[in-house]
């Protein structure tokens, strides 16, 4: 297409303040828009994904996700998003190992600690989980992201009370 700059530009400044304003159908289509005109803009494709992750279309979100992340895979967002919109999707031992190597390539991203260890609290490896959140607490979350980790460990320490423990859980999981 001859489709000058300022006009990709301004298609892509209109879908992103779209999707600031919530309007998730509508940035959906411009997102689209400006893909017919860019199709390999990792941003782009970002950027659908979060609207239809919004919408709830966990697998359009998801595709959308994963081609984001094969176009700009150092992007830590791409990868959070598809282990959400997998996790989503209930394909939670998927999300985990999507969350686990973005923790080994970027070991401060903190947000990528709290979703793993809430999809382990999730499954119920409390133990796990409780670790994870606690090592999230090393990267420096802001305040937002501290509040939560306090709050999650401090509502598991209250449930710990009337849960039976079981030493062996990790154990069990790697026999199987």
């Amino acid at each position: 297409m001859s489709e000058s700059s300022p006009a990709r530009k301004a298609i892509l400044e209109q879908a992103v303040s779209q999707l600031q304003c919530g309007a998730f159908e509508e940035a959906t289509a411009s997102f689209t828009a400006f893909l017919l005109i860019e199709p390999t803009d990792a941003a782009a494709f970002q950027g659908r994904a979060v609207a239809r992750f919004q919408l709830k279309d966990w697998s359009a979100a998801e595709a959308d996700f994963r081609k984001a992340y094969s176009l700009d895979s150092e992007e830590p967002e791409n990868a959070l998003g598809l282990g959400m919109s997998l996790a989503m999707r209930l394909e939670i031992y998927p999300a985990i190992e999507v969350l686990e190597a973005l923790l080994q390539r970027r070991p401060d991203f903190v947000r990528g600690y709290i979703q793993l260890g809430l999809l382990h609290l999730r499954i119920g490896a409390i133990a796990k989980g409780k670790e994870i959140l606690e090592k999230a607490l090393q990267y420096r979350p802001t305040l937002l992201e501290r509040r939560l980790i306090e709050s999650t460990l401090k509502e598991q320490k209250a449930l710990d009370k009337n849960r039976y423990y079981r030493p062996d859980f990790e154990a069990l999981r790697k026999k199987s």
